[in-house]
């Protein structure tokens, strides 16, 4: 903003600082100059009236040169007077009197101008000084002005790439959310397409390579017809990993390709067929991106988007956006891949392990039966030592036989196809049936095993023989993991529950270890020459009972001293899910 004040002049240079003091005194030689030779002159017609003459000199001398030159005028103005003005005056006419008074009179009004003019002379001073000061303060107005601008100009850019910023994140944080949010394939891939519409993009395929070919396998697009038909035309049309077009190189190289303005030529080289390209040209697409997926170090597939003219076109921020949402979407698709590969496998050991041991039960159903029938002597006499061995031969069948329900208990399971049979149970008697089941193996090691007191009519709604077989899986991981000493069960309510508990003397599990003897197949001694024997899933299937059951398991243990396996089941039953629709008797 300016004031329209003048601006401070240049400072002097030293040559006209030297001139301007001989400038001054040439006015003040010149006005006094004039005033003599006016006195000279004028003084026999008009007689005193010539002193405003000298005052004017006077006044010039003050105001140019200061009180010096004024001080120095009224010198050479009085010696004017005195040597000129009185005495000519005295020679046209009578003799005056009072002309000291007349010289006194001068003296004074002398000092009188003097000092009016040194007091202009300084107003005047003070006033270029504050011209000078206005003008040095517009100067730098001007200046903050300029700055404020600048810095408004800042704010504004700040503002708008914190609100691009935030943005960005929370698209970021909402596709993170979106992509986290499901393991399955199909969806994943859907909600990929579906981020970039309308936020980023006007339509939005995603593309993976499956055997040779890209195939687009979803798409988001706004809901036009045209948009509709580009996402219908490409879907039926095939693409080689091999072609030249823009999408294939994108897959192959891993190089994002970003086109700001889309010319026809570019729209005939992408073409995949003369439909295709008609599809293209129908939605007056503007700017293209592709943008490949990548995870694990491996081209997973690409994302493509447009805009059409009724937006503008891409640019860098939102070529950066893409990348950031397509480097989630890769690592997302990649899982549910995987995800659907491991529940392939898994649908695929499960099956395995039904099969094997349905086929491995029959014969062996078979081994014991005739076991039995020779025990008999239905074919003949049997010898004593001939008795022990068919004992023994019925002992590993029947070992080999549980290991086998083990399996398919297990199998059952994980396919959820265990059924589930709610009736009203008497805590004791589970935990005393369980008992007479594993105390042959208890004796058989010199082992204590007994049961603490259990109140008779504590009941729980729950599956007898699933809580039976997960308190024999108990007391037999017990009794084949303790040397010396006793195992111990008991039973109480807990709050709405009721809680078993088998205790034993054990070697103990180490921390680390706690959690994973609840995984299928693990053992604490993973070597083959391990001590102790089974197939790994006692632990395991007894947690997921308990789990369908409502409940779960749980396991302290301290190394050399022992552990405690503890199962806990609602008193009143609150299924979250079972293989079959329950029962209850």
């Amino acid at each position: 903003m300016h004031l329209g004040w003048p601006r401070d002049k240049a400072t002097p240079t030293a040559q006209q600082a030297t001139a301007l003091p001989l400038r001054r005194a040439a006015i003040v030689l010149a006005s006094l100059g004039m005033a003599a030779l006016c006195a000279w002159l004028l003084t026999p017609v008009i007689g005193r009236a010539v002193f405003p003459i000298v005052y004017a000199a006077v006044a010039v001398s003050a105001g140019v040169a200061g009180t010096r030159g004024g001080v120095f005028a009224l010198i050479v103005g009085a010696v004017i007077i005195a040597t000129i003005t009185i005495p000519r005056s005295r020679v046209q006419s009578a003799r005056e009197a009072n002309a000291e008074f007349a010289l006194l009179a001068y003296v004074v009004s002398s000092v009188l101008i003097i000092a009016a003019a040194a007091a202009m002379r300084r107003a005047r001073l003070r006033a270029r000084s504050a011209r000078a000061d206005l003008a040095r303060a517009n100067i730098e107005l001007e200046q903050a002005n300029v700055a404020l601008e600048h810095a408004l100009h800042q704010a504004n850019r700040s503002r708008e790439d914190a609100i691009e910023r935030a943005d960005r994140l929370r698209l970021l944080d909402e596709a993170s959310s979106i992509l986290a949010s499901s393991l399955e394939y199909e969806t994943t891939i859907a909600a990929t397409a579906r981020l970039m519409v309308p936020t980023i993009a006007d339509w939005c395929s995603v593309d993976v390579p499956v055997d040779g070919e890209i195939k687009q396998l979803g798409a988001a697009q706004l809901e036009t017809p045209a948009f509709r038909l580009m996402s219908e035309v490409r879907a039926r049309s095939s693409l080689s990993s091999d072609a030249s077009t823009g999408l294939a190189h994108v897959i192959r190289t891993g190089e994002s390709q970003f086109v700001s303005e889309v010319t026809d030529a570019y729209l005939a080289k992408q073409a995949r067929n003369p439909e295709h390209l008609a599809a293209m040209r129908a939605l007056h697409v503007r700017s293209a991106m592709m943008i490949p997926m990548v995870a694990r170090g491996e081209i997973i597939g690409a994302l493509t988007m447009v805009r059409t003219h009724e937006r503008p076109p891409f640019d860098d921020g939102t070529l950066a956006l893409a990348r950031d949402v397509a480097r989630r979407a890769g690592l997302a698709i990649d899982n549910a891949s995987l995800y659907r590969k491991a529940v392939v496998a898994n649908e695929s050991k499960s099956n395995f392990l039904a099969t094997m041991s349905h086929e491995l039960r029959t014969p062996l159903t078979a081994v014991i039966g005739y076991e039995e029938l020779l025990a008999d002597g239905v074919s003949g006499p049997v010898t004593e030592a001939q008795r022990q061995q068919l004992t023994r031969i019925k002992a590993s069948a029947r070992q080999l036989l549980s290991l086998i329900d083990e399996i398919l208990l297990y199998a059952r399971i994980e396919a959820g196809v265990e059924s589930v049979h709610i009736e009203n149970v008497r805590a004791k008697t589970a935990v005393d049936e369980a008992l007479t089941v594993v105390t042959p193996s208890a004796s058989a090691r010199n082992l204590s095993l007994t049961a603490d007191e259990i109140d008779p009519t504590l009941m729980l709604d729950t599956d007898a023989g699933k809580l039976r077989q997960m308190l024999v899986n108990l007391l037999a991981n017990a009794v084949k993991f303790t040397d010396r000493g006793h195992v111990t069960a008991r039973a109480f309510a807990h709050d709405h529950d009721v809680v078993f508990e088998i205790q034993d003397t054990g070697i103990g599990i180490a921390p680390e270890h706690l959690e994973h003897v609840f995984e299928a197949f693990w053992q604490v001694e993973q070597s083959r020459t391990r001590k102790t024997g089974g197939s790994g899933l006692g632990l395991s299937t007894t947690r997921q009972l308990a789990r369908t059951l409502g409940g779960d398991v749980t396991v302290e243990s301290q190394i050399g001293v022992g552990s405690t396996f503890r199962i806990v089941l609602p008193r009143a039953s609150r299924l979250a899910s079972s293989g079959g629709s329950p029962a209850r008797s």
